[in-house]
């Protein structure tokens, strides 16, 4: 009897094993970048990036992104070049960007723009993701006559960012939007130059909102200047729900 249950367990250790196995394989995460995935702009307020079959399991992850007109109607959104992906030299580096583009109506004291929901799916389903970070490129524009500092401004509803503050001020908050500072050495950042990024970091997220406002009204009468930002590279790593 005793040699018989000294037999026995290598085969209850075999059994509980294979869970745990299976939990460890590769399949199990992904680490993602959207400079790999397929890009396709749908419309001037759609798009979407696609990752074929990052589990091996036959299904896509995508991020789609959703753009809607924010706030008053000083600005507007440009149809030509909203939500394409630029490679450009942007921000000091020409890392594909998702461009984000204003065009002014008028010079009022106050701030319109667009906001941008990003979200995260995997087969059509929301799916959460881990350590995500990007770049919100070539944050500036003449100071506003508000007195709070440059002309674009923008906000995220989740996520912290680091910049350079001898030029970028706020807490990406809609209170206190990222901005240039009142005190910079000229109002436009070069597109060789990155003193106008914003790094942000966020972790657990399914969704989020990307507001880009502009108040121009520190412009000249007449002036009706383009806002641009750039947002990306987008790296996060995504877990396949199977493994949890």
């Amino acid at each position: 009897m005793v040699k018989g249950a000294a037999w026995s367990l290598p085969v209850i250790a075999a059994a509980i094993s294979t869970p745990l196995a299976a939990a460890s394989t590769a399949a199990c995460s992904a680490s993602l970048t959207t400079s790999t995935a397929t890009y396709a702009r749908l419309s001037t307020t759609a798009s979407v990036f696609t990752w074929t079959d990052v589990f091996g399991d036959g299904k896509d992850l995508t991020l789609t992104l959703a753009a809607v007109h924010n706030g008053v109607s000083n600005m507007t959104i440009n149809s030509t070049n909203n939500l394409t992906l630029d490679s450009s030299l942007r921000g000091g580096e020409t890392e594909p960007s998702v461009w984000l583009a204003l065009d002014t109506a008028d010079l009022r004291n106050i701030g319109g723009g667009e906001r941008v929901t990003f979200s995260f799916a995997l087969d059509g389903a929301p799916v959460t993701v881990n350590d995500l970070t990007y770049k919100i490129k070539d944050v500036d524009g003449m100071l506003a006559q508000d007195g709070r500092g440059g002309a674009e401004r923008v906000s995220v509803s989740s996520g912290t960012g680091a910049y350079n503050s001898a030029w970028i001020q706020g807490a990406g908050t809609g209170v206190d939007p990222w901005r240039l500072n009142t005190s910079v050495p000229t109002v436009e950042v070069a597109n060789g130059s990155s003193d106008g990024n914003v790094s942000v970091t966020a972790t657990a997220i399914s969704a989020f909102d990307l507001t880009f406002i502009a108040n121009n009204s520190g412009r000249a009468i007449g002036e009706r200047p383009p806002q641009n930002i750039w947002i990306g590279p987008l790296v996060f790593t995504a877990v396949n729900p199977a493994c949890i």
